[in-house]
């Protein structure tokens, strides 16, 4: 089964007047393109299952209702997997937590801890990864690198989730984006916890950093815990897949280890959907 576990469905309408003046900055004004339902589903018709879902961090006035991603997922409930976009520094996390399941059959969780400006492995939060853990919630932290300017990196290190999953092994953690640039730190982290995965969507865009994350996971023992993710819209699948195969090119002859055919392959097909507490 091929599925893309990571992928946006967001109007720009969404974003906060700091986070869009970062963004554009940084990344290029229209970096994040506007698309449309038809539009998603075009570009995901090589999976069987999307997960897809919003931003919201409030700090950067960012905020996808929930309404906008369960729009898209029913038009295909039977492929996409809708995750609801929560700000646990907010009073009211846990209320729309529990509404996101009850009005909308969201699935998961996605967090932006340095958008939110927040350590996600403060006790406070304590009561907020619990309850997702009795609703069987998925939790999905963007780690690493972002453009927004007042947002502390220190909340952004996998090294933190480590602490979380130690509070609660049984909380089912997917670190985004392999935690880039501190992806040997993911490796770790992930190979410790047998709940806590790693996607590996934007992986590619720095290509060098790409080859050598994929041979850190080799070396680490852990490829079998990184999915597959597209960053969709920031990125065509198509692209993201071709990219990710092409990560070799840069080492062809020279001495330097190869990435395995196999293990991207594996890495594209990959189903942990049940690890994950989802019944598809």
């Amino acid at each position: 089964m091929r599925i893309d576990y990571h992928s946006h469905f967001i109007e720009r309408v969404h974003f906060g007047a700091k986070f869009t003046r970062d963004w554009d900055e940084q990344c290029g004004l229209g970096a994040w393109p506007e698309v449309s339902a038809e539009d998603f589903e075009r570009a995901m018709e090589p999976f069987d299952k999307v997960l897809v879902f919003g931003i919201t961090a409030h700090a950067m006035g960012v905020h996808t209702p929930h309404e906008h991603v369960a729009r898209l997922v029913a038009r295909n409930p039977a492929k996409y997997i809708g995750f609801m976009a929560l700000d646990p520094s907010r009073p009211d996390a846990i209320r729309e937590m529990e509404r996101g399941v009850h009005e909308f059959g969201f699935r998961g969780i996605k967090l932006y801890p340095i958008m939110s400006v927040y350590n996600p492995a403060d006790p406070a939060f304590h009561p907020f990864y619990r309850r997702a853990v009795e609703l069987g919630l998925p939790v999905m932290m963007h780690m690493g690198a972002s453009p927004v300017s007042q947002g502390p990196l220190k909340y952004s290190l996998p090294l933190l989730v480590d602490d979380l999953a130690i509070a609660f092994p049984e909380l089912r953690v997917i670190i985004a984006h392999l935690g880039h640039p501190w992806q040997r730190e993911t490796a770790l982290v992930i190979r410790k916890h047998a709940n806590v995965y790693a996607d590996i969507s934007g992986l590619w865009h720095r290509p060098w950093q790409g080859y050598e994350a994929m041979i850190v996971c080799l070396e680490w023992g852990v490829t079998h815990k990184l999915l597959f993710g597209s960053d969709y819209p920031l990125w065509e699948p198509s692209t993201a897949i071709a990219s990710l195969r092409r990560l070799n090119e840069q080492v062809q002859g020279t001495p330097l280890p190869q990435i395995p055919g196999e293990v991207i392959e594996e890495i594209l097909e990959r189903d942990v959907l049940n690890n994950l507490g989802i019944i598809a």
